[in-house]
C-alpha cells in the first residue's frame, strides 16, 4: 500500500520540483544564491534552473539592505510566503528584529480573481447558485488578498453583507508550498549548522498548523462570534454579525460595516469624532481583551478598524487571533508590571521561575542590561515613550541570552506595539502607556491578593509532591532491584550516528530496487525477441510482460526513494 501510495505521488514531486524552480530563480535574483548552496540546493541544477550557477541577481535588488531583500522574496512567492513572513515576524525568539520590523511590513501583493471563479467557490461550498442566496451581489471585490476576497452583497431580506470568498485552488497551492518549505527546513538543519537553533521544521510545523485554522472560514466565524459576546462590556466596540446559514469552510457572510478606516481623519472630523477618544478605546479593547478575557486580535493593523459614524470601533478581519490561559495571563501581568514599575530583577526572577533560563546563562549580565534599557527610557515622559520599541528592546536582549520566550508572549507583545502605533497614528500626543499603566497595576494587584490564586497554587504544589511521594519508593525499589540482578542498564543514543545508519540503509534499499529494475529490464531485452517470434497468449509472452512490469515497478520505487531522499 505504501509503495502505490508513493506512486500516486510523483506527479506532486513533478510539481514541487516546478515550483522549486521558481523559488530558486527568485532567491537568486534577490541575492541569496549562496544560502542554497550552502543547504545544498545547488545539486538539483540539472532540474531547476541554470540561475543557480550562471545567473546573477539583480543589480537594483542587491544595493538594498538584506532584510528589504527577504521581505521582497516572500512577496514575489505569493500567498503562502507572505504568511510565512507575518507569521515570522511574531518571534523574535528566532529571527531578528531588524528582520521582525521589515517583515512587519509585508502587504499581500496580489490581484483579484475572476467573479466566474466567484460563483463556483460559492456553489460548492453554500450548494446553489449566488442568486439563491444574494438579491444582488457586487462583481467588483471590495479588497483582494492572499486567502481571499471580499465582495459586498445584499441578502434577500434586504440586509447590507459582505461575502469574503477563499481563492480557488488554494489548498492545493498552500499544500505544495508547504511541502516546499518542509524540504528546504530539512536542508538548512542538515547541512548549515548555525540553523539548528532556530528549529526551521518545528517552525514549520507551527506554521502549517497557524495557516490551516485561517483558512478555515468556520473556525474565523466561531472567532467572531466569541469576541461579540467578550464585549457585550464595550457600548463603543462593534463587532460584525454573521450569518451562519450563509458561511461555510470557503465562504463567510457577515454585516457590512458602513464607516471610514482608522486613517481617514477627513471624514471622522465631518462626523464629530474625537481622534484621543478613539485611541483611547481601541487601546482600552485591545488590553480588556488580553487580561480579562485571554482572547485577543492578534493582527490590528489599521485596516482591520473601522470608525462609525457614532463614533463607535468596529473590527473586521478576525482570522488570526492570541487566546492564552488564566496562567498565561498572570505571567504577562508580572512581565509587563515589571516593565512599568523599571524593575528588571522582578523580571529576570520570573524568567527563572518559569524555567525559561537555563543554568548556563549570567542571569546578572542579563539583568543588568535590561536595567540600562529601563534607565535609558525611566528618563523619558510617559508620552515620549515608544512601548512596541521598549518591549522590543526588551525582547531582542533576553533572546540574546537564549532565553525561550512564549510565543503567546511574544505574539500579545507584537499586538500591543501595533495597538500603540495605530493609537498614535490617530492621536501624536495620546500616550497608551499613560493610559493602561493604572489598569495594569491594578489588575496584578487584584490578581496577587485574590485568594484563589493562592488556593490553586497551594493546591498544586501539594498535588505534585503527594504524587512524587506516592510514586518515589516503588521506582526506588525497582531500580535498587534491577540493580541487585545486574539488569539495570543505561542507554545512551547518538542521534548523528542513528541518521547515519537510516541513510545508509536507505542507499542500500534503493541499490537493490535499481539491481532489481535492471536485471528485469536485461531478462526482458534478452526474451522479448523470442516472444516476437511466438503468437500472443502464450508462455513466453507471459513472462516478458511480467519482467516489463517489474522492471518498471522496481526502477520507479528507485526514483521515488532518491527524490524522497532528497524531501521533494
Amino acid at each position: 500500500m505504501s509503495a502505490v501510495a508513493n506512486l500516486l505521488r510523483l506527479p506532486q514531486y513533478a510539481r514541487n520540483l516546478g515550483r522549486l524552480r521558481q523559488v530558486t530563480t527568485v532567491v537568486v535574483r534577490h541575492g541569496f544564491g549562496h544560502v542554497l548552496v550552502r543547504a545544498g540546493l545547488d545539486r538539483y541544477g540539472g532540474f531547476l534552473s541554470r540561475g543557480l550557477t550562471l545567473g546573477e541577481p539583480d543589480q537594483d535588488v542587491v544595493e538594498l539592505t538584506w532584510e528589504h531583500r527577504v521581505r521582497l522574496v516572500l512577496e514575489a512567492l505569493g500567498p503562502t510566503f507572505v504568511k510565512l513572513g507575518q507569521v515570522a515576524a511574531t518571534r523574535p525568539d528566532l529571527i531578528p528584529m531588524s528582520l521582525i520590523f521589515e517583515l512587519r511590513k509585508l502587504q499581500d501583493s496580489v490581484g483579484s480573481f475572476a467573479f466566474d471563479e466567484v460563483r463556483k467557490v460559492i456553489a460548492a461550498e453554500l450548494g446553489g447558485p449566488i442568486e439563491q442566496f444574494y438579491a444582488t451581489f457586487d462583481e467588483k471585490p471590495l479588497a483582494a488578498a492572499s486567502i481571499a476576497q471580499v465582495h459586498r452583497a445584499t441578502l434577500l431580506t434586504g440586509e447590507q453583507v459582505v461575502v469574503k470568498v477563499q481563492r480557488p485552488h488554494l489548498d492545493r497551492i498552500i499544500q505544495n508550498d508547504l511541502d516546499l518549505l518542509r524540504m528546504m527546513a530539512a536542508a538548512l538543519e542538515a547541512r548549515v549548522p548555525e540553523a539548528k537553533q532556530f528549529r526551521p521544521l518545528t517552525a514549520i510545523e507551527e506554521f502549517a498548523r497557524s495557516l490551516k485554522r485561517e483558512t478555515d472560514f468556520g473556525n474565523e466565524r466561531g472567532n467572531i462570534e466569541r469576541m461579540r459576546r467578550n464585549i457585550v462590556t464595550f457600548p463603543e466596540v462593534h463587532v460584525p454579525v454573521t450569518y451562519p446559514v450563509l458561511s461555510a469552510k470557503r465562504v463567510l457572510t457577515m454585516e457590512f460595516i458602513d464607516g471610514c478606516k482608522v486613517t481617514n481623519r477627513t471624514q471622522m472630523e465631518a462626523w464629530g469624532v474625537d481622534p484621543h477618544k478613539i485611541a483611547d478605546i481601541g487601546t482600552k479593547m485591545a488590553i480588556t481583551s488580553i487580561f480579562e478575557y485571554g482572547f485577543f486580535h492578534a493582527d490590528p493593523h489599521p485596516g482591520n478598524f473601522f470608525i462609525l459614524p457614532d463614533g463607535r470601533v468596529g473590527l473586521i478581519d478576525f482570522g488570526s487571533m492570541g487566546s492564552i490561559d488564566i496562567d498565561t495571563i498572570d505571567e504577562l501581568l508580572t512581565f509587563l508590571v515589571s516593565l512599568l514599575l523599571n524593575d528588571p530583577e522582578m523580571l529576570v526572577s520570573q524568567f527563572i521561575d518559569l524555567g525559561l533560563v537555563d543554568d548556563t546563562v549570567n542571569a546578572r549580565a542579563m539583568q543588568g542590561e535590561i536595567a540600562e534599557i529601563m534607565a535609558r527610557y525611566n528618563g523619558a515622559t510617559l508620552a515620549g515613550i515608544d512601548i512596541g520599541q521598549f518591549i522590543s528592546e526588551v525582547f531582542e536582549t533576553v533572546v540574546r541570552y537564549n532565553v525561550r520566550l512564549p510565543a503567546e508572549l511574544i505574539l500579545i507583545g507584537k499586538a500591543l506595539s501595533t495597538i500603540e502605533g495605530v493609537a498614535r497614528e490617530l492621536h501624536p500626543a495620546y500616550s497608551p502607556l499613560e493610559s493602561v499603566r493604572p489598569y495594569l497595576v491594578q489588575l496584578y494587584v487584584r490578581r496577587v491578593l485574590d485568594p484563589k490564586t493562592y488556593s490553586k497554587r497551594v493546591y498544586r504544589v501539594v498535588h505534585d509532591w503527594w504524587g512524587l511521594v506516592r510514586v518515589a519508593p516503588g521506582d526506588i525499589r525497582g531500580l535498587l532491584r534491577r540493580a541487585k540482578l545486574g539488569e539495570l542498564q543505561f542507554n545512551i543514543r547518538d542521534p548523528d550516528a542513528e541518521m547515519l545508519r537510516a541513510k545508509n540503509e536507505r542507499t542500500f534499499n534503493r541499490a537493490l530496487l535499481a539491481l532489481w529494475s535492471g536485471s528485469a529490464w536485461t531478462a526482458f531485452t534478452w526474451i522479448l525477441p523470442q516472444a516476437v517470434a511466438q503468437p500472443p497468449y502464450t508462455v513466453v509472452w507471459f513472462y516478458a510482460i511480467v519482467l516489463a512490469l517489474q522492471g518498471l515497478f522496481a526502477g520507479s520505487l528507485a526514483i521515488l526513494s532518491w527524490l524522497r531522499s532528497r524531501e521533494l
